[in-house]
């Protein structure tokens, strides 16, 4: 079926108490094994582009993978750019097609966060598309190891989230709740009471990023908190990786491509598949799909006019 776009998606799973799986993918077969997983596990399913990943292989070449895929597939699919650090990314991923789209703001001063957010909001929905914010901050585990005080630094004030999104209009809001990204091992508690905190002041879906560290425990507390969109990201480059790795030393001689790439695939469809069950989406795709179909948020026609360079 055609791509689709993100914000009835959601909306559905926060009002029903379960979140959607927004799964990173940097090359085809990590793609191909997201959707694979979400069509066994009949899932809806957000497939997440980062700006890396766009400088990487480019915006164009990535989102013909998801698109093609999305249209032989029989659940929802969304084109997500994820991570969209600067105003022309977001505007890049637009154009090409994405149906979802982040512009993340938030190592910004909260005035000009709160002023190109706002922008790119504006645009994306004359454009039939809605855009996730971020702030707080999630921190980066790679760059060194985080203090419990550094975190705390770090983390989403209920009011300052509810200021941000009255603001500038944004249709899910990712915030910073005790999780981090580029973690290569499951150890983070979230600040729950936070998250409850934060979805009583703020109406929109609330987003969490870094969840390849995070508890799968303190995940399910999340949900049932307030959150409606979990990101993963790092356990799946660590699966493929891993899977690659064990082909390769096992099979020294192996230079076709295809034969270890579809090991990798398998092992990254397992992750997806386990992941999907822990967010408790397994199941719902054709409930999305018919919630989808009686609120079509935005108008489905391109407005060029509203897409600057």
């Amino acid at each position: 079926m055609p791509l689709v776009d993100s914000k009835a998606m959601l909306i559905y799973a926060m009002e029903n108490k379960f979140a959607i799986g927004a799964f990173n993918a940097n090359n085809m077969e990590i793609a191909q094994a997201i959707v694979e997983a979400a069509e066994e596990e009949k899932a809806p399913v957000i497939v997440q582009i980062s700006q890396g990943a766009i400088e990487y292989a480019g915006e164009n070449c990535l989102f013909s993978i998801v698109k093609s895929l999305a249209d032989k597939a029989s659940v929802p699919v969304v084109c997500h750019l994820d991570h969209g650090v600067d105003f022309n990314t977001v505007i890049k991923a637009l154009k090409a097609g994405f149906t979802s789209l982040m512009f993340d703001g938030s190592s910004l001063p909260f005035e000009e966060n709160v002023r190109i957010t706002k922008k790119l909001a504006e645009i994306a929905h004359a454009a039939g598309v809605p855009l996730e914010g971020e702030i707080g901050k999630v921190p980066d585990a790679a760059k060194g190891p985080l203090s419990p005080e550094e975190v705390q630094k770090y983390l989403t004030t209920p009011e300052e989230a509810k200021e941000f999104c009255e603001k500038t209009g944004v249709d899910s809001l990712a915030v910073s709740v005790g999780s981090a990204h580029r973690m290569k091992v499951q150890s983070a508690r979230l600040d729950i009471e936070r998250i409850a905190k934060i979805k009583e002041k703020v109406k929109v879906p609330l987003v969490l990023h870094g969840a390849s560290g995070v508890l799968d425990e303190s995940v399910v507390e999340a949900i049932k908190a307030g959150i409606s969109k979990i990101n993963f990201a790092t356990e799946l480059n660590k699966a493929f990786t891993n899977a690659l790795r064990q082909k390769l030393t096992s099979d020294p001689d192996l230079v076709d491509v295809r034969k270890y790439g579809a090991v990798a695939r398998e092992n990254v469809k397992r992750i997806v598949r386990e992941k999907i069950n822990l967010l408790n989406s397994a199941g719902k795709a054709e409930e999305v799909l018919s919630f989808i179909s009686k609120n079509d948020y935005f108008k489905r026609y391109i407005d060029k006019s509203a897409i600057v360079e």
